[in-house]
């Protein structure tokens, strides 16, 4: 089935149309053609997001394994289980049940710890066994994600709380240690494994620290000893990365009106390839670098805990070019960051070749380069993550330079094809626990956005490389099938079951060969019919009814926001792509999910 037959199915089921053909076509589309494209299972189950052979799970998995990351994050899981976890699906195997339970047990805790009003409209989070437990969260993983999300986003995009006291243990209490652990945590002497789990007084010298890197702009606003609440502005600074980063520059006199020049010199291993002779321009860039080192006219620590560093490579890592540790360590990966921001920004053409020369910079001595932190950071406002409209409108260009390119059509097998490409972007995990992959969608939109170039020609297969402009593409992608077309599928069971007249079916313990079947419809007005083989048990009923109760009590959340999604779809205009379709879809629900936040309480 094509996106114009699917459009059309979904404009008759709006307008009412419930006959056996329209529900037929309807699930072709969602359980078979959207299956195979979004690689997500249809129905979502645990053992089939993890099964690999031949089954299109990768979306899905990839939503288990932004969840656990996040979870990570905030101390809801060890980095030892972070690890297991990920070395489990680096040999390709589902995760075992130890580690199964432990992901589980941090969403109940999350959820037990979160705010979030939208979860009054779902069943509580269930106790007892692991597989009642692993249906919940395949169940509701959408809207954990999101909300997870929002708590290890540096952009901006985690609400402030006016009254948040100091200490409090909640999901958000959490979000504020998280970041504290980003910008001061020494890596490379495993303090990591020793983590604070909520924002206590132990911290506040931290914040003084802080201060002192941003030269005593917030010395008034500062805890006292008797302190009870963090001031807002305080809190805006920990979870905005974009503005602490700029606060930073300002303290420090390197924003590009700024008087004066601010370098850092690194040293890094020279590799292979690395002993070609200069050109003629970069000895003279070189000897210019040399002077300004003799001159001491730069800056090769930028504080007790290096906080300009990490706040550089936060920056490259929200822009898609950094993998490695938010360490303060500026070492081989941050320089390869660099060169590939600077790399991009050729293809852009903002800026003239000769001035991107000069934004890092080869010395003479061997294995010493400098960097214009005042260029780096003019570069990397660029990638600063816009607003939400400004975001839609920023992905919408990069669909329309895909459509005019001629390439669109292409984008599915490509897409397909993500999981081999960006492997390595990913940072293995399994083998370095301390990275991380960015999943702010704004900063992602918009990295993609500055080199859509990048993209069409990545999708004509003429870019190898997958840093930068192209991951950031990729990975929106995924994350926005993930969030709208992960909750559209399971929401789509309860609209066939409910709305549509298809039987909820269970089967009993065997019985010699067979197994006794349970079948219950509800028709449109919700009578309730049921059929139930002679030789079903107690125990049999007793699962069914339980299957069936967990089915309505989750009914009117789906189907609200299946409703939606295939009102939507019945305003579109084909010609309209699947993976187009997708982001539509995922922005839709979205949107949804953002509407139940807006009345989060002020705790």
């Amino acid at each position: 089935m094509n996106t114009g037959a699917f459009i059309t199915t979904c404009r008759r089921l709006g307008a009412g149309e419930r006959d056996p053909e329209v529900a037929d076509q309807a699930f072709l589309a969602v359980a078979d053609t959207m299956t195979v494209r979004y690689a997500i299972p249809f129905p979502a189950t645990v053992q089939r997001t993890f099964d690999r052979r031949d089954t299109p799970s990768r979306t899905r998995r990839g939503q288990w394994h932004e969840m656990v990351q996040h979870l990570t994050d905030l101390n809801y899981l060890s980095i030892d289980t972070f690890q297991l976890w990920h070395q489990a699906r680096a040999g390709n195997q589902e995760p075992p049940p130890k580690i199964l339970l432990s992901v589980v047990e941090a969403v109940g805790r999350f959820v037990a710890e979160d705010d979030y009003p939208g979860y009054a409209l779902i069943p509580s989070f269930p106790r007892g066994h692991l597989s009642g437990r692993l249906d919940w969260v395949e169940e509701y993983i959408v809207t954990v994600v999101y909300r997870l999300a929002l708590y290890t986003s540096f952009d901006g995009d985690t609400e402030v709380r006016p009254r948040y006291r100091i200490g409090e243990q909640t999901a958000y209490g959490r979000s504020l240690a998280f970041r504290l652990r980003v910008y001061f945590h020494h890596y490379r002497r495993q303090f990591s494994r020793q983590r604070t789990t909520y924002l206590e007084w132990e911290h506040l010298p931290l914040l003084y620290q802080l201060d002192n890197s941003l030269g005593g702009t917030y010395k008034e606003l500062l805890p006292e000893r008797d302190a009870v609440f963090l001031h807002v502005s305080l809190q805006e600074l920990l979870l905005n990365g974009p503005k602490l980063f700029d606060a930073f520059r300002r303290a420090n006199k390197f924003l590009p009106n700024a008087s004066g020049d601010y370098y850092l010199q690194y040293r890094i291993a020279e590799a292979d390839g690395d002993t070609d002779e200069m050109s003629r321009r970069e000895e003279k860039l070189a000897r210019r670098a040399d002077r300004r080192i003799r001159r001491s006219e730069l800056h090769a620590d930028t504080g007790g805990n290096h906080l300009g560093i990490r706040l550089l490579q936060l920056a490259l890592w929200r822009s898609g070019f950094y993998t490695g540790m938010l360490d303060g360590d500026f070492g081989p990966v941050s320089h390869r960051a660099v060169l590939a921001l600077v790399a991009q920004e050729r293809d852009h053409g903002d800026w003239k070749d000769r001035k991107l020369d000069r934004v890092v910079v080869k010395a003479t001595e061997a294995g010493s380069w400098l960097v214009d932190l005042k260029l780096v950071g003019r570069l990397l406002d660029a990638y600063a993550p816009p607003g939400e409209a400004e975001a839609e409108r920023e992905e919408n260009e990069i669909w329309d330079s895909l459509r005019a390119s001629g390439r669109e059509d292409v984008l599915d097998q490509r897409f397909a094809e993500r999981q081999r490409e960006v492997s390595m972007a990913y940072g293995q995990p399994e083998q370095h626990p301390f990275r991380r992959v960015y999943f702010g969608l704004r900063s992602l939109i918009r990295g993609a956005f500055r080199a859509v170039g990048r993209i069409v020609a990545w999708v004509a297969g003429a870019v190898e490389t997958i840093l930068g402009a192209v991951f950031d593409f990729v990975k929106a992608l995924a994350k926005r099938l993930q969030e709208g077309i992960g909750l559209f599928f399971t929401g789509f069971r309860y609209f066939g079951h409910f709305l549509l007249g298809r039987p909820f079916v269970s089967l009993g313990n065997p019985v010699g060969q067979t197994h006794p079947v349970m079948i219950t419809r509800y028709r449109i007005d919700f009578d309730v019919v049921n059929l139930v083989d002679a030789a079903v048990s107690d125990d049999d009923l007793l699962r069914h009814r339980a299957y069936i109760r967990r089915m309505t009590e989750g009914a009117v959340y789906f189907l609200d926001t299946t409703i939606a999604v295939i009102r939507l779809i019945a305003t579109l205009q084909p010609p309209m792509g699947w993976l187009r379709l997708g982001v539509l879809v995922a922005r839709c629900v979205r949107d949804l999910l953002r509407r139940e936040g807006e009345t989060v309480p002020v705790v």
